[in-house]
This record gives C-alpha cells, sequence and structure tokens, in this order.
C-alpha cells in the first residue's frame, strides 16, 4: 500500500495515503458505519466545497497492521450553532475528542486556528455548532509512540476521493508526537476544496453523484495502526501518473 506525504507549507509533517492499494487483500468492502444524528431541533447545515488552498502531497510506503479492523470508529454530528446553543443550554463543552482512550485528540478549529467548543449531550453524543459560510479545520494531535492512519469523511463522503466513506478507503498518516490538520477536500496532488458551513442545499454531498443528503451534518473518523516501510528503496515508477483518485467537483 502506497502513502502520500502532505507538503503543506503551513503544516510540513502532514501526511496522507494514497488510494493504491490491493484488492486481493480485502475480504469485502464494508462501509463505514453510518453516525447517529443528532436528535435536537437544531437547523441543519453541511459542508460546501470551498475555495482552493495550497495542500501538496508525495508518496511514502506503509501498510495498516489489521487492515480490515479499525482500532476506533467515532463521530461529530454539527448543526448550526445558535440553535444548537439554545436547545442544549446545559450540554458539557469540550475543546477536543480523546481517541484511543487520549493518544489522539481530535478538535475542529474555526479560520483563526481556535478550537471550537463541543457539546457532549447527556446521551454521551459529540455535537459541534457552525456558523454558515465560516471555514474550519479537522485537526488530529497524536500523543503516542505509534503511527496512525486516519480515515476521515464529512457529510458520509471522503475527504480524499469524494466517493461514500468506507472503512476500505484510505487516508491521512499521522505520526507518532505529530498533528494533522485536514483542511478540505482533495482536489488533487496539489490543492484541496476548503471546508466551508453551508446550508444542506448548497453542501457538496447534494451535489455530487456519490453523495446522499441523508448523511449531511456528521463528520466521521476510522483510525487504523500502520507500520511505515523502508524509506530507503525507492518506489516503483507509475505507468499512468496523471489519473486522478481525488474528489471531484460539485456540479452547483
Amino acid at each position: 500500500m502506497h502513502y502520500l506525504l502532505n507538503s503543506n507549507t503551513k503544516k510540513p509533517w502532514a501526511k496522507i495515503l494514497s488510494s493504491l492499494c490491493l484488492l486481493s487483500l480485502l475480504a469485502a468492502c464494508s462501509s463505514m458505519p453510518a453516525p447517529k444524528q443528532s436528535e435536537t431541533s437544531s437547523a441543519r447545515l453541511g459542508t460546501q466545497w470551498g475555495e482552493g488552498l495550497e495542500s501538496s502531497v508525495q508518496q511514502v510506503q506503509a501498510s495498516r497492521i489489521t487492515p480490515l479492523q479499525a482500532e476506533q470508529v467515532a463521530s461529530i454530528a454539527y448543526r448550526e450553532a445558535r440553535a444548537l446553543n439554545q436547545s442544549l443550554p446545559n450540554a458539557a463543552r469540550q475543546l477536543n475528542l480523546p481517541l484511543l482512550q487520549g493518544a489522539i485528540e481530535w478538535s475542529v478549529l474555526d479560520e483563526n486556528d481556535r478550537p471550537i467548543p463541543l457539546l457532549r449531550t447527556a446521551q454521551g453524543q459529540i455535537l459541534l455548532g457552525g456558523t454558515n459560510g465560516a471555514r474550519y479545520t479537522l485537526k488530529f494531535q497524536n500523543l503516542s509512540n505509534r503511527d496512525f492512519e486516519i480515515v476521515t469523511t464529512v457529510d458520509g463522503l471522503d475527504v480524499l476521493n469524494g466517493q461514500a466513506g468506507s472503512l476500505n478507503n484510505t487516508g491521512y498518516l499521522l505520526n507518532a508526537h505529530r498533528a494533522l490538520s485536514i483542511q478540505g477536500f482533495r482536489k488533487s496532488q496539489e490543492e484541496v476544496a476548503a471546508f466551508r458551513f453551508a446550508a444542506p442545499d448548497q453542501a457538496y454531498a447534494a451535489n455530487t453523484q456519490a453523495g446522499d443528503t441523508r448523511n449531511i451534518g456528521v463528520i466521521g473518523v476510522a483510525i487504523f495502526r500502520v507500520a511505515l516501510k523502508d524509506r530507503s528503496k525507492s518506489p516503483q515508477p507509475n505507468p499512468f501518473p496523471a489519473d486522478s483518485t481525488y474528489a471531484a467537483p460539485p456540479s452547483y
């Protein structure tokens, strides 16, 4: 399995995995479980295909230690902030969501790189309040000595290839004691389309063939343990380097 190194100028340590994996290694194509939707009456939001942001990638090699079993699957449901705060005024607030018993901290940042507070309901559901038009970033901080793969979906769509989320999709590589910031849907090897909160009918998932409007309003993550391979070995040449495996633009 090949992995890609994200050399974003602001965060040169971020890494992603390519989708060049052998299908013969996968016993079945199991879809990522759909996270539970919020049961509050908050106004719905989706995530729009925003402006282009520079984010380049290159290949490295690694492999999943347990290819068909995620270490953890988690989700954050999001709604319009004002309505959410009105419906849940006493909900507990936190700045990040601990994953893998605290090995990884997941936070959502606003346009000024400040954590947006997460609300935890009495039932244990994690909710996020967004503002229509505002840009956001997903951040993962690895506090452990282990390397992980972060497979992420927004509104049910994989942030790398724009297809329906699946545990078989490959994702970003999060090294030990490093942080990873995902700023948008990947358009190419050099650019992503920024995540921006939007009305549901303007969401990327509502304007692409792979999307399903029933999944709008939720962010999902699956975490896998990975082992890095010998980086001294030269990668195999690619006879079709221009073929894209990234997300296709919406059809607004």
